[in-house]
């Protein structure tokens, strides 16, 4: 299920398998994220990669803030990742219900062209998209980063020289 929401998200291809891992390569130039089993099995279920909380009591009682969806803040480790198609990942993360918005920060990706305004968007839930439940796998932090800006040019934080679309 892990590779499939990668691959379906955001393009990305699985480079290696095995009984207790998986190894997916995200983009063209080798950001690769390998995921294990825990060594104490299903027993290791209490292991968390989020610490969510709201911003008020309100918030709980209201899902809606200013007339947007308001999730829960995550303290908890995110990861980054870059990818040359934005807008088709971005797309794949709300037909598949996993789009995330954490106000803990200014930038804020309610929409499409928001996410493309501010070359990212973020996802936290890890689902298998054959999976009609869409029972989370694992929840950890995506800060899903777009190669270039809208008007093509190299995103400010992309760690790498050249661009390869």
């Amino acid at each position: 299920g892990i590779s499939r929401f990668y691959e379906r998200i955001m393009g990305a291809s699985t480079v290696n398998i095995s009984d207790s891992s998986v190894s997916i390569a995200v983009g063209d130039r080798g950001q690769t994220l390998t995921f294990r089993c825990h060594p104490d099995g299903l027993m290791a279920n209490n292991i968390r990669h989020h610490d969510f909380s709201f911003e008020s009591s309100e918030e709980v009682d209201n899902l809606e803030y200013d007339g947007k969806t308001s999730y829960p803040m995550n303290y908890g480790p995110h990861i980054s990742l870059y990818i040359s198609n934005l807008p088709h990942a971005y797309q794949a993360a709300v037909d598949l219900g996993v789009l995330y918005v954490n106000p803990r920060f200014k930038r804020r990706a309610y929409t499409e062209t928001e996410a493309i305004d501010q070359c990212m968007f973020r996802i936290i839930d890890v689902v298998d998209p054959l999976d009609e439940t869409k029972e989370v796998i694992l929840r950890l932090e995506h800060e899903v980063r777009a190669v270039v800006t809208r008007d093509g040019k190299k995103y400010k934080s992309y760690p790498l020289f050249e661009i390869q679309v």
